[in-house]
């Protein structure tokens, strides 16, 4: 039975609106036992801000017409990169400079920035699309010559911050556009391939700490014995799997578990999941995963019923961003790769990514509901 456009709305708007309730109660028990509720107060300050922001964009914001102003804000958007970048502007937290300082909080600019981008990769690869595939590399350069230009230099303003994370996961956004636009296969897998000898590079050649960081997970997962110079390396993913591995089938409660006590560092943010794992189990964990899944397929049939190709490209880049995020921060928490920044979109603690996730959200629906218009308009003019 296929299943109504609107009803899909509604259902992508429930299990937003429980991951978030998922949130609360996370954070909830987490700050109660740590006795600071301060983070509590602001992740609902910053839920209640965010579903203001879910209104105006749903409401008021008429995307094609923005498409005007794409260029510009792409350039906003590299102008707040390297301006992150800048000692004074850019906000410097654990060897990282990726906010800037406002009055009344932290601006992450990288995921703002990640959001402009998406908008222009629509934008841009809807006014440049041909039914024919692009045959050759040399054809994909001369045909998109300014999208790469434009995807590199983001790409390599978040990787100086330092965000490797993020950086690879807007080029994975970037390829999947790609792949959507009929870019040939082959192109993809090539610009793919450089981009893993530049990864391999930046792991050889790059900083000692991101090089400390990578042998010390490579003898964690190899099981090989750790010293004193890695042991500080590996204390996330090893209480991370034991938070994992403590809740069993159905968890411990959220009043019973450990991870919590100030023994996994980041668990109000990076590893949000693994206190989840903890408290509520196999069972908590594979509900969560399955309403991340349901939330993302949701959004792709939304994107196939849109006939308009700038919304079904800006449609199918806010899942795709999504899911990376999901796939990423889980696979630090289970410790398939190493540690990094990546929180879980709509239940990680934090006010810029918590208010972007919803926004995207919101350009879903808006767009969604431009096309049920545009259907309805149709079908009263050959009534």
């Amino acid at each position: 039975m296929k299943l109504k456009t609107s009803t899909i709305e509604h259902t992508i708007l429930y299990i937003c609106s429980f991951l978030l309730l998922v949130s609360l109660i996370i954070l909830g028990n987490i700050t109660s036992f740590q006795f600071n509720f301060s983070f509590f107060l602001k992740q609902f300050m910053w839920i209640f801000i965010s579903l203001i922001a879910f209104w105006f964009v749903w409401k008021k914001v008429n995307f094609k017409k923005l498409r005007i102003f794409a260029f510009p804000l792409v350039l906003l958007g590299a102008l707040l990169l390297v301006a992150v970048l800048i000692p004074g502007i850019g906000k410097s937290v654990n060897f990282s400079r990726r906010w800037i300082s406002l009055k009344f909080f932290n601006l992450q600019v990288s995921t703002v920035a990640r959001l402009i981008f998406i908008f222009y990769l629509a934008h841009y690869f809807a006014k440049n699309h041909d039914k024919e595939e692009t045959s050759s590399p040399t054809q994909f350069l001369q045909k998109y010559f300014p999208i790469v230009v434009i995807a590199m230099l983001y790409v390599s303003l978040i990787f100086f911050e330092p965000d490797l994370s993020t950086a690879a996961i807007l080029f994975m956004v970037f390829l999947t556009m790609m792949f959507l636009s009929n870019i040939n296969i082959l192109t993809i897998m090539l610009i793919s391939l450089i981009a893993i000898i530049v990864l391999i590079g930046v792991l050889a050649y790059g900083p000692e700490y991101r090089k400390d960081r990578f042998f010390a997970f490579k003898k964690f997962i190899s099981g090989e014995e750790i010293n004193a110079e890695y042991k500080e390396k590996f204390w996330q993913p090893k209480q991370s799997l034991i938070a994992l591995s403590q809740g069993k089938v159905w968890g411990k409660g959220g009043f019973n578990d450990r991870a919590k006590l100030f023994y996994l560092p980041f668990a109000k943010t990076d590893y949000i999941f693994s206190v989840i794992g903890e408290e509520y189990g196999f069972v908590g964990c594979s509900v969560l995963i399955f309403l991340y899944l349901a939330l993302i397929l949701l959004i792709l049939v939304l994107a196939m019923r849109n006939s308009d190709l700038f919304s079904s490209l800006l449609i199918v880049a806010i899942a795709a961003n999504i899911s990376f995020n999901v796939i990423v921060n889980l696979a630090v928490v289970t410790s398939i790769i190493p540690s990094t920044g990546v929180s879980l979109p709509f239940v990680s603690y934090g006010g810029t990514a918590l208010i972007i996730d919803v926004i995207s959200i919101a350009i879903v629906i808006n767009l969604t509901d431009a096309e049920l218009q545009k259907q309805k308009k149709g079908r009263l003019r050959y009534a």
